[in-house]
C-alpha cells in the first residue's frame, strides 16, 4: 500500500506539467500553420506554413523583429552575467570581510530588496537622461547589473558554503585576495550564482 501511494505525487506533478506544456505546444504548432490552417486543422497537429511565417516574420519592418530577439538576449544574457558577477564579488566582500559600515550597507541592500523596482523607474530614467543615456543599450543594463536581491543571495550563499577556514588556509599559503576569489570562493559559489544568474 506504501509502494503505491509514491506514485499519486508524481501523477500529480504529471499532470501539473502537461497543463502547463499544453500552451506551449499549442504556440509552437501554431507557428507551422498557415492563417487557412490555424483555426480549420486539429489544434495539435503541425501545419505546411512555417518557412512563409517566418519570411513574413523577417519582411515585418526590414527585419526588426531580429533586432529586438538580439537586444532581448543582450539584455538578458549579458545583464544577468554582469548582475551574477557584481553579487558574487559583493556578497563575498559583505560575507567575508569585516569592515566598517558593513551592516549599514547590508541594512540598505536588505531595504532594496524591499523596494519594488517599479518605484525606481522614473528616478532611474532621469538620472540616465541626466548622464546623456536615455535610448542607449546601457540605459537598460546598468540598472539590472546592480540588483540588491543578487547580492543578498550571494552574501547568504557566500557565509554558508565558504568556510573561513579554507579560505585561511588559502591565505596562510600565500594566495592573495583576487586569487583566492577567483580559485576559491568563486568555485564554492558558483551553484548559488547559477541560481543568481537564472
Amino acid at each position: 500500500m506504501k509502494h503505491r501511494t509514491h506514485w499519486l505525487p508524481t501523477l500529480t506533478l504529471l499532470l501539473g506539467a502537461l497543463y502547463c506544456l499544453i500552451p506551449v505546444i499549442w504556440v509552437v504548432m501554431a507557428a507551422t500553420k498557415s492563417r487557412g490552417e490555424l483555426f480549420t486543422t486539429f489544434t495539435f497537429l503541425p501545419g505546411t506554413g512555417f518557412w512563409e511565417n517566418v519570411a513574413e516574420l523577417t519582411a515585418y519592418r526590414d527585419g526588426a523583429f531580429w533586432l529586438w530577439m538580439l537586444n532581448s538576449a543582450l539584455y538578458a544574457g549579458v545583464g544577468a552575467l554582469l548582475s551574477a558577477v557584481v553579487s558574487a564579488v559583493s556578497g563575498y566582500a559583505l560575507a567575508k570581510f569585516a569592515f566598517r559600515g558593513r551592516g549599514v550597507i547590508f541594512t540598505v541592500i536588505l531595504t532594496g530588496v524591499l523596494m519594488p523596482p517599479i518605484t525606481l523607474a522614473v528616478p532611474q530614467y532621469l538620472l540616465l537622461a541626466k548622464a546623456g543615456m536615455a535610448g542607449t543599450y546601457w540605459s537598460v543594463l546598468l540598472p539590472s547589473i546592480l540588483s540588491p536581491y543578487g547580492i543578498y543571495l550571494a552574501r547568504v550563499y557566500a557565509q554558508a558554503a565558504l568556510p573561513d577556514e579554507v579560505l585561511e588556509a588559502a591565505r596562510v599559503d600565500g594566495a592573495r585576495e583576487l586569487r583566492l576569489f577567483t580559485s576559491i570562493a568563486w568555485p564554492m559559489m558558483l551553484p548559488g550564482l547559477v541560481t543568481i544568474f537564472l
